[in-house]
């Protein structure tokens, strides 16, 4: 695990450096700007635009980020050959594929919490108090943006690397709408067809729409403890074991080249 560890630290502190690393928090910044610009707009009760502005800004900016670093990475990875020194050192390649993992985590998370320490300041002197519930619901957000990020891992041991990230973002689009089309095609359409393909869809697409329960949140409305907090982190992990297998069983069979 300390090799593991090790590794994981060295690649992340390389992407730290990055400069994407500071515009992102700089970004965030700005949106929050914005988002006090219009606090004052009472729209049901007043800072529920604010909250609105905070995490769909920051959503947007912690999935970008995923992207980002898993496409930096990997692309580090074909070009310099990343892999080189831990595998010739003795590391197995599914130690290695757990540091990626792990990497991509650490880089995900560092953002998270810079926006966590950015909003708990705003929220504490705007609001006079400490929205947990926001606080959970950005942290989703992480979540969902890490299976983004995973998801391009593993189609990168598929495809190209451009292409990987094409097939990741439209699963993530297909995600974000899945509930909706499951309703629609069970409930309102009742066709046999669209029930199929959304039956089809619901069970191979991951459903990035359990991780959104941002509506709710802003609104302050009831959500069942199971919905909000047990739900979308069990359907984490299962994912995360899902997309890490299929990705081992590919990559320990794979071809490593560099400078391609």
């Amino acid at each position: 695990m300390k090799e593991i560890l090790a590794v994981s630290l060295f690649f992340s502190k390389s992407l730290l450096k990055e400069r994407a690393t500071a515009i992102f928090v700089i970004l965030a910044v700005v949106m929050i700007a914005i988002a006090l610009g219009l606090s004052d707009i009472n729209i049901a009760r007043r800072f529920k635009l604010l909250e609105d502005v905070l995490l769909t800004s920051q959503m947007f900016l912690l999935h970008i980020a995923a992207l980002f670093y898993a496409f930096e990475f990997l692309q580090k990875e074909r070009t310099l050959g990343l892999f080189v020194l831990p595998l010739s050192a003795g590391m197995s390649r599914g130690r290695y594929l757990v540091s990626k993992f792990i990497t991509l985590t650490i880089m995900v998370m560092s953002i998270f919490f810079s926006f966590l320490a950015l909003d708990a300041v705003i929220l504490y002197f705007i609001e006079k108090e400490i929205t947990y519930m926001l606080f959970w619901q950005l942290f989703l957000y992480a979540l969902s943006a890490l299976v983004l990020g995973f998801s391009i891992i593993f189609f990168s041991n598929l495809v190209s690397l451009m292409n990987s990230v094409i097939y990741a973002v439209a699963l993530f689009f297909i995600g974000n709408g899945l509930d909706e089309f499951y309703i629609y095609a069970k409930h309102i359409s009742k066709d046999a067809l669209m029930q199929y393909i959304a039956s089809l869809l619901f069970y191979t697409v991951p459903n990035y729409s359990i991780f959104d329960k941002q509506a709710e949140v802003v609104n302050r409305a009831y959500i069942s403890t199971e919905q909000f907090y047990l739900y979308p982190v069990l359907y984490f992990f299962a994912l995360l074991f899902l997309i890490f297998s299929a990705s081992y069983l590919k990559y320990r069979t794979k071809v490593l080249r560099f400078g391609e």
